[in-house]
């Protein structure tokens, strides 16, 4: 269904609401990974008042090697990010 409604839009990734990462987080971007073209991006967004700066904090998962050289696990990794938007967008982004 979702490829004959939106088939110019492409899946970039998810998001959540939570301040912190969860162990589930590597376990939804495995999932997310047969549905994107690229690597998911995972964004967190500290909803919680009196957050300075900007409100996200964006990750994504790579493979990386634990202990001697024999395990190979999926960590996150943090990757800059920036919020922007077109002029009919820019109240939004100015309130966030």
């Amino acid at each position: 269904m979702f490829k004959k409604v939106n088939t110019r839009e492409d899946i970039v990734g998810f998001y959540s609401s939570g301040p912190k990462l969860k162990e589930n987080d590597l376990k939804i971007a495995s999932m997310f990974r047969r549905f994107c073209s690229k690597e998911p991006v995972f964004i967190i967004i500290d909803v919680r008042p009196g957050v300075e700066g900007l409100p996200t904090t964006a990750y994504e998962s790579v493979e990386e090697v634990q202990g001697q050289g024999e395990e190979i696990q999926r960590v996150f990794k943090h990757i800059p990010c920036s919020i922007g938007a077109e002029e009919a967008e820019e109240v939004g982004v100015e309130h966030l």
